[in-house]
């Protein structure tokens, strides 16, 4: 049973951080964007782009506190503003929930290393 939590918490945190990711990714790059993109938003949205890269990574490997750090640096300045703007940028915000889900579930249940006991009687 652990293992599959540690399965789903790792596909939650791999599909947020891709969704977030090309959703930053379109958002920049398209030639009328959803919100207007010029100057430090760019670069602020590029930043938040490479933070769900990270956030991959980091489910990938497991590493909850990594995830819920993630989280509150890209849900509290602009994840939470997103999820109350029209069109399809609310799944921004969404999807940076999802990094707080499998940071939780990362942090709570480890990888448990099994070590081999020899015995000495």
């Amino acid at each position: 049973m652990r293992e599959t939590l540690q399965l789903v918490g790792k596909i939650i945190g791999v599909v947020s951080g891709v969704g977030a990711c090309a959703s930053w990714t379109v958002a920049m790059w398209t030639p009328n964007p959803p919100l207007p993109l010029s100057g430090v938003a760019f670069f602020v949205a590029l930043l938040l782009a490479m933070l769900a890269i990270i956030a991959v990574i980091a489910s990938i490997h497991g590493h909850g506190i990594t995830l819920i750090v993630l989280f509150f640096t890209s849900f509290f300045p602009i994840g939470y503003f997103l999820l109350g703007v029209p069109g399809w940028m609310w799944v921004i915000g969404v999807l940076n929930v999802g990094y707080l889900i499998s940071g939780l579930v990362a942090w709570r249940m480890p990888h448990v290393i099994e070590r081999s006991e020899s015995s000495d009687t």
